[in-house]
């Protein structure tokens, strides 16, 4: 399903299995973040999409978000 009403900047995100964080442009497709990522063995954690001004702001968050996951 692609969601073609977005207004604003869209970003989503997983931690890779080397322990790296992965921040990527969305561009409204629910597939990016759910089956694409699902039996991937090198996403240990996926974080939904979400708004942000910026790269910056959106590494940020991410970041943020990947600190409560072990």
């Amino acid at each position: 399903m692609i969601d073609r009403n977005l207004k604003g900047v869209w970003w989503w995100g997983y931690l890779h299995s080397n322990g790296t964080i992965q921040l990527k442009r969305w561009w409204g497709n629910h597939q990016d973040y759910t089956s694409d990522c699902q039996g991937n063995p090198n996403v240990k954690a996926v974080v939904r999409p979400f708004m942000a001004a910026d790269f910056e702001t959106a590494k940020k968050i991410l970041q943020s978000h990947f600190k409560r996951v072990p």
